[in-house]
This record gives C-alpha cells, sequence and structure tokens, in this order.
C-alpha cells in the first residue's frame, strides 16, 4: 500500500499540465525583448513577465515585435520555442554611407540603429549617400550587403511573382553604376603592362590610346569582371562609359575610342577587343563624357561576352582608370524580371 510519504517522492517526476485558467492552445502570442543570432535564442515575454531565452526559428524578427511562441503542454505550460513573427520584416532597408574601405572591399553603413562593416555592389559611393541594405533571414535579420545606391537601386515589391494572369511575372527596369575593377595601359613596343607615364596622370591605372613622344602604340584597357552579367538582366536598354581625360601633354581635345573586351580581368598579354567601336568629343584635360556604348553589343554584355572596354583610337591621350571614382564607370540600364 502507498504511503502519503511515497506521493511527496513521486511528485517531482509526475507530468504537470497548463495551469487552471490559462490558455490551453498550444501556441501563443508574445513580445520580442532580445534577441542572440549566434545561439540562434530569442528572449521573449508573455503578458509582460520577464524575458525567457528560447530557441528560435530563423526569420527577420523586429525588436519589440510580437512573435509566435509554442510551449510544452506539460511542465505548466513552459515556453520552448519562438516559431515565427506575427508581422513580415523588409527584407531591404535604408542605410547611411559613415566610411569607406576600398582596400577591403566594405561600407560602414549606419542602419538599424547601428554601424555595420559591409560588401557592396560596385558603386559611386561617397560618405553620406543613402544605401539600401540586404539583411539575413538565417541570421535574424542582421544586414550583411549593400545592394547599392538608392538612386540608381529599385528595391524588390512585396508581389510575388507567379503564373496566370493575376499574378504574372512582370519587367521592371532598373540602372546600375558599375565601377572598373581593374585598368591600365598594354605598351605594345614593350610587349609591358604599366610602362608609361607610371608617375604622373592618374600612374599605371590610366587608359592610353595612341602612339607619341616615344610611347608606340598604347592600348588601353579597363576590366569589370563579371558585373555586368551578374545583373541577371532580362535585356540591356541603354549602356554608357564614363571617360575623363587624365592627361596635360596637350591642351587640344583628345578623342577616345573604345570597343568591347571579353577580358574581365587584366590578361597577360594585350587586350582583346571587337564588335562596333564609339568615340568621344574630343577632350581637354580633366573634361569628361558619358559616351554611349553601341547597342549592337547590349547582349554581348548580357551574356558576360563582354568583361570589359579597351582604347582603339589613334588619338594619343590618356584617360582616367580606377583612380578615379568615376573613371571609365559604366552606367546601364536594363530590365529583370520580377
Amino acid at each position: 500500500m502507498r504511503s502519503k510519504l511515497d506521493d511527496i517522492r513521486l511528485a517531482p517526476s509526475r507530468a504537470e499540465g497548463i495551469r487552471p485558467g490559462t490558455d490551453r492552445g498550444a501556441l501563443v502570442t508574445a513580445t520580442l525583448v532580445g534577441l542572440d543570432p549566434e545561439r540562434k535564442l530569442a528572449q521573449v515575454s508573455l503578458s509582460g513577465s520577464d524575458g525567457v531565452w528560447v530557441p528560435a526559428v530563423p526569420a527577420i524578427y523586429s525588436p519589440g515585435g510580437g512573435v509566435m511562441v509554442s510551449r510544452s503542454p506539460l511542465d505548466g505550460g513552459r515556453l520552448t520555442q519562438c516559431v515565427a513573427p506575427l508581422a513580415d520584416a523588409d527584407l531591404i532597408v535604408a542605410g547611411v554611407v559613415k566610411a569607406i574601405n576600398s582596400a577591403a572591399g566594405t561600407l560602414t553603413v549606419e542602419t538599424l540603429g547601428g554601424l555595420f562593416q559591409l560588401p557592396y555592389n560596385a558603386a559611386a559611393y561617397t560618405v553620406n549617400a543613402p544605401v539600401y541594405v540586404r539583411r539575413d533571414p538565417q541570421r535574424f535579420g542582421a544586414p550583411v550587403h549593400v545592394d547599392g545606391l538608392q538612386g540608381n537601386y529599385v528595391a524588390p515589391t512585396p508581389d510575388t511573382p507567379g503564373e496566370g494572369t493575376a499574378n504574372a511575372p512582370k519587367l521592371e527596369t532598373r540602372q546600375a553604376v558599375i565601377q572598373p575593377q581593374q585598368s591600365g595601359s598594354w605598351r605594345s613596343s614593350q610587349g609591358r603592362w604599366d610602362n608609361w607615364n607610371t608617375d604622373r596622370y592618374g600612374g599605371i591605372s590610366t587608359l592610353w590610346q595612341g602612339n607619341d613622344y616615344g610611347s608606340g602604340v598604347m592600348v588601353g584597357w579597363a576590366g569589370y569582371g563579371d558585373q555586368v552579367r551578374n545583373l541577371g538582366a532580362e535585356k540591356i536598354t541603354g549602356l554608357w562609359v564614363n571617360v575623363v581625360r587624365a592627361d596635360s601633354s596637350s591642351s587640344a581635345g583628345k578623342a577616345a575610342t573604345v570597343q568591347g573586351s571579353p577580358d574581365g580581368s587584366r590578361p597577360g598579354g594585350a587586350p582583346g577587343g571587337s564588335g562596333d567601336t564609339a568615340t568621344s568629343n574630343g577632350l581637354t584635360p580633366g573634361q569628361g563624357q558619358s559616351l554611349q556604348l553601341p547597342g549592337s553589343t547590349y547582349d554581348t554584355w548580357r551574356t558576360g561576352g563582354f568583361k570589359g572596354i579597351r582604347l582603339t583610337g589613334g588619338d594619343y591621350g590618356g584617360f582616367a582608370g580606377t583612380s578615379r571614382a568615376d573613371g571609365m564607370a559604366l552606367t546601364v540600364q536594363y530590365t529583370v524580371l520580377a
């Protein structure tokens, strides 16, 4: 026969259900108090109680916002997991550039009440420029990447592409500014790169063309890697390159002639090129022009056949490359399926 003493001994091992008078549902709403993305924990408060740390399903959470929390039918209804936020949060948020570290390939951006060191898509960034910042749901909405300048990048709309006439995919027009990753000049007479006016006019990054002052034939080049192809464009509708006269060896205007190149990174020899060319106006020292590239080359750029630009003109002159923020920068107008 079991005694009262036995009941006392067994009490700690007995399952304790949800207390009388409380909500009996397996899911309850609570308030998010804190987040620990590294440990994948959320601190939640139920009906004004002290915060409790529980495992959380990765999602973009808003501090102070409502969340759905599961609880155990045993242990008095103990909270066991933060399941999801009650309201969707933005995947893309606004930020402001506070510092630029080109060597490390990062921007210091102020967003969501803090400062973050983030990688970025190429664009002509300046301090205090407004940008769009992408968040990572797997890290509870932590900022992870700068998608572009607010003037150049079109944030995704909440509509989800689908099928049929009610929710059909649509084309969206965007614009991007892409800076060269490398630039320089090939000196044909020497069979070498970086061998002409290396200590002035922008140094070895300047793009030279023509033949004068004993230079031999010069071929300037700028490489963009896969940046244009990675836009994922359905169609390129406009493409311009920013050409800026860098040298002052002559006050006379010099016209740059540009041609698409398959070389996205610097080749071992002379840069290749093919297709139609475009020629700028005669540019005096320091003068620039946004030069439209031939429409016949757009699809080659879109598909990655062209990854660079070379100078093929005979009008001797130097034009700014990576030594200048806008030197040989591409402006791409394109459409994507949204």
